[in-house]
């Protein structure tokens, strides 16, 4: 019997908020935003949706879904197909109350393919939060996970206008990591859960929180026995019941108080001693106050449950048969009973028969618990035919939509290949075709350049003969010059050594004449000018060795030692900047004379033809400066 109250507060724990009842508050403040003509259209259709749930929830399903599908009509007038997307996920939530799950998933569809063409991230976010929870229900909890973390994505950027979405998308996320037996990944989660409710400031979000926490060290606590873990469920569980209390107007869950108290006394069941039923008392009677004010029989039953385990701790087994009828009558009074709940309830008052010793009850009960049991069965198979179909259905699309893609990228590479192959060939064409072109032009061009070879041969030839001759002319002339110039350099040496000897004969002559002799004073002048002449070129000599040294060498090292005394004389005069009609005034030679000397200086020095002897000499001089 402990096993199974066990497992039905685990479901209520792991459901949040399968029964709420919204306040009339609540309901007002939405029906004032429908009817108020100021209100914008998106706000209307939120309003409708979030009425349409709460009416759901109070099982008025036909009601629920006018409102929602008056949510849809306004939808249509917004441009953003977002809001259709979003009251489409709503109308699929309303199937799936229904245990219409294929009808869920046909207009889920539909909410998928609008979420796809908003901008608007928060309405994209709740359409794949509630595509997560569908896929939850049907127990595919991989696809779940997948399509609340890609939510949870979009939410984390709106933070401060997403929390309550974030904090419900942490609580189911921690749900799924219980089921996979993940307790560090579900802790994470259901941490993020309360910090997250905590920034909205929701009450039945925090409370919601607070019933995740308090689980999750519950089920720890069955795994370690610890009393840290057993005091962590215990705070939250309290804190529930402090929260629920002090924002009674604000809470719109009424069922979460009483699964707090249920939780809290089955706990104090479950590990305390029966010294502390009077505990356990307080919190079943403040569960069975809710459950009986807002018909919550699943509470109801749970909280007789562990009255009924007391008594059969105390071997009072008339009393927990009492306890259990008393559930069940209250169960099969009201419209949210549920076959499951009267199935667990028979087979208890048959187990407590049998263990009073009237077998004949324990059989009357039993056979009661194989009735409840077979309509169980027969409402799973139908939800769970419902879950396979929907799931087939699911994995066919998913399974077309793959080939459909897969066909796709096979059409579009072979699209590609055909294209890739056409161009190719009439690249091949075009190449083909440019080649033939090009080798036409290029036979062209080495015809026309074979002719324009064999011409300019022919020319090279024939101003090569005239070159040759006009150089041999050239060479003669110059070789005449050479011999020219030779004879008067010769002759300017004997004119000069005959005017030496007359110079000195002239210095005896007069050194044989008086001081006072007129003739004295001419003959001195004479010689005094002659003597300064041949001094020119020795005093500029050695003027220019001195000061300028380096224009010296330059002339040696680029005649390599070749320059005669009248060629150094020449330079000195070229970089004196004397033109050639002064130079020969100087020397006292023919002009021509001159010019030869400068052909066989340029020779000397080793310049071209092109190459100017006066810049060469003036740039030497220049460099040395």
């Amino acid at each position: 019997m402990r096993k199974t109250l066990t497992i039905v507060i685990t479901l209520l724990t792991l459901l949040p908020f399968s029964n709420i009842q919204a306040q009339s508050l609540i309901i007002d403040s939405l029906n004032t935003i429908i009817k108020q003509e100021k209100s914008p259209n998106s706000k209307r259709i939120e309003a409708f949706a979030d009425l349409a749930k709460i009416t759901a929830r109070n099982n008025q399903r036909d009601r629920a879904m006018e409102l929602a599908q008056k949510a849809l009509k306004l939808s249509y007038l917004e441009d953003d197909p977002g809001y259709t997307g979003f009251v489409q996920a709503t109308i699929s939530y309303l199937y799936s109350q229904q245990d219409s799950l294929k009808q869920a998933y046909n207009i889920m569809d539909s909410a998928l393919v609008n979420a796809t063409k908003t901008d608007d991230i928060i309405l994209k976010g709740r359409v794949l939060l509630q595509q997560g929870w569908l896929e939850n229900l049907v127990d595919n909890r991989g696809k779940a996970y997948q399509y609340m973390l890609e939510a949870l994505r979009l939410f984390e950027q709106k933070k401060e206008q997403t929390w309550l979405f974030q904090s419900n998308l942490y609580h189911h996320l921690a749900s799924i990591q219980g089921y996979w037996n993940s307790p560090k990944q579900q802790l994470q989660y259901t941490q993020l859960c309360l910090e997250t409710a905590h920034k909205s400031k929701d009450p039945d979000a925090i409370a919601n929180a607070y019933l995740s926490m308090g689980s999750y060290y519950l089920y720890q606590s069955r795994n370690k026995e610890t009393k840290q873990q057993l005091d962590s469920a215990k705070y939250y569980y309290t804190s529930i019941l402090d929260l629920t209390k002090a924002n009674q107007n604000r809470i719109r869950s009424k069922s979460i108080q009483g699964i707090a108290a249920l939780n809290m006394a089955n706990l104090y069941f479950e590990f305390y001693p029966i010294a502390f039923k009077d505990s356990a008392s307080h919190y079943i009677n403040l569960a069975l106050e809710g459950a009986r004010k807002f018909d919550q029989p699943q509470i109801l039953a749970n909280s007789y449950g562990i009255l009924s385990e007391y008594a059969l701790k105390q071997n009072d087994y008339q009393r927990a048969e009492e306890h259990l009828q008393k559930a069940m009558t209250e169960i099969i009074a009201s419209p949210w009973g549920t076959n499951r709940t009267k199935s667990r309830i028979s087979n208890a008052l048959s187990r407590v028969a049998e263990k009073r010793g009237d077998p004949a009850k324990a059989l009357e009960y039993y056979k009661q618990y194989m009735s409840y049991d077979r309509e169980l069965f027969d409402q799973e198979k139908h939800s769970i035919t419902q879950k396979l179909e929907v799931v087939y259905q699911s994995e066919k699309k998913e399974l077309a939509l793959a080939t459909a893609k897969q066909e796709a990228a096979l059409n579009k590479k072979m699209n590609n290949l055909y294209l890739i192959l056409i161009s190719i060939v009439l690249i091949a064409i075009f190449f083909v075709f440019r080649a033939y072109h090009f080798r036409l032009k290029t036979a062209k061009q080495k015809q026309l350049l074979l002719t324009g070879l064999k011409n300019e041969a022919e020319l090279q030839a024939n101003l090569k003969e005239e070159e040759t001759a006009r150089l041999e002319v050239e060479q003669v002339l110059l070789q005449e010059r050479l011999d020219r110039l030779e004879k008067e350099l010769l002759a300017g040496t004997l004119h000069v050594e005959e005017k030496n000897q007359l110079l000195s004969s002239l210095t005896e002559k007069l050194n044989s004449l008086k001081s006072t002799d007129p003739m004295y004073q001419q003959i001195k002048r004479l010689i005094s000018k002659n003597i300064e002449v041949d001094k020119g070129y020795d005093e500029i000599k050695t003027e220019l060795t001195e000061i300028r040294p380096e224009f010296v060498e330059g002339l040696k090292k680029q005649a390599e030692q070749k320059l005669t005394r009248l060629d150094q004389k020449y330079c000195f005069y070229i970089l004196m900047g004397l033109t050639n009609k002064e130079i020969a005034a100087k020397l006292n030679v023919d002009p021509k004379s001159i010019r030869m000397a400068r052909y066989r200086i340029k020779q000397k020095l080793h310049l071209t033809k092109d190459q100017s002897l006066d810049e060469f000499i003036l740039s030497l001089g220049t460099k040395d400066d």
